[in-house]
């Protein structure tokens, strides 16, 4: 149980962010989501401001009686240009400017301790939820010999990315980068990975991975990878043998379907460790 206190989403109201908020009101009725996307949307508990709001969104959680915050869903970086002083956003805006210098990451760490400085504590998805987490007995943990270079590369440049807070997807085959995830996400760096293997003469042969984790330095509050049902689609396309992902700090989407589709195209699951 929640302690007579409430949970509150933060975030973009989306697939992902969707299926939690219905999976924690079934468990906790109190549980309340904040959007913060420009689309308005109706549902029982949920709450529409601009990311600016800060003073109407505060006296929202205390009156709710929240203490633990989920930051989940699309959150697009805001326009420092468009803030309006509420009486609290405004003795921020210094620190955001400071974290736009730094990268995505930095801003996304700056909106979590803006949260701390008034006593709201962010918390894991995982904490409230396993239904988003894949356990031990749905991957492998141990790689096979001829998958291993691919997987330790990925996993090895990833780690240098992470330093300019960029990417957390690779797409490595037979020892080759395909391709690198940037600002259009993973399916997108799946469908590139596609036409590049076809351009190659690459497609015919079942290979390579994609290679998923989160940032060195990345808070586990915000901003984790994702991977779902379409993501298991758009490896098949692109005819790689499997996916491996930090399952302790990976969101799965349906992850049923997931699954099933994983066994159905007989798609490899490691866990990078």
């Amino acid at each position: 149980m929640v302690n007579n206190s409430s949970i509150c989403i933060i975030g973009g109201y989306d697939k992902l962010s969707k299926s939690l908020f219905k999976i924690l009101k079934n468990k906790y009725d109190s549980t309340i989501f904040i959007n913060l996307l420009s689309t308005t949307f109706h549902d029982e508990n949920l709450y529409n401001y601009n990311i600016f709001e800060l003073k109407k969104i505060l006296k929202l959680l205390k009156t709710r009686n929240v203490n633990d915050i989920i930051f989940l869903g699309k959150i697009v970086r805001p326009d420092l240009s468009k803030f309006k002083n509420d009486g609290i956003v405004e003795n921020y805006i210094p620190k955001l400017v400071e974290a736009y210098k730094k990268g995505d990451g930095a801003v996304l760490d700056a909106v979590v301790n803006i949260f701390k400085d008034h006593n709201f504590r962010a918390v894991s998805p995982f904490k409230y939820c396993d239904d988003l987490s894949l356990s031990n007995s749905d991957v492998l943990k141990r790689y096979n010999k001829e998958d291993i270079i691919d997987i330790k590369k990925s996993s090895k440049l990833l780690d240098i990315l992470s330093e300019f807070d960029n990417a957390q997807s690779v797409v490595c085959a037979e020892g080759y980068i395909i391709a690198i995830e940037a600002v259009e996400g993973t399916d997108a760096l799946l469908n590139r990975s596609r036409q590049l293997r076809k351009d190659l003469g690459q497609l015919e042969t079942k290979s390579g991975f994609l290679v998923k984790k989160i940032k060195k330095s990345q808070s586990r509050f915000i901003d984790l990878p994702v991977v779902g049902p379409r993501t298991i689609n758009l490896i098949k396309k692109a005819n790689l043998k499997g996916l491996a992902i930090d399952i302790k700090n990976t969101l799965i989407y349906k992850k049923d379907d997931f699954l099933r589709l994983a066994k159905e195209y007989d798609l490899i699951i490691y866990d990078i460790n």
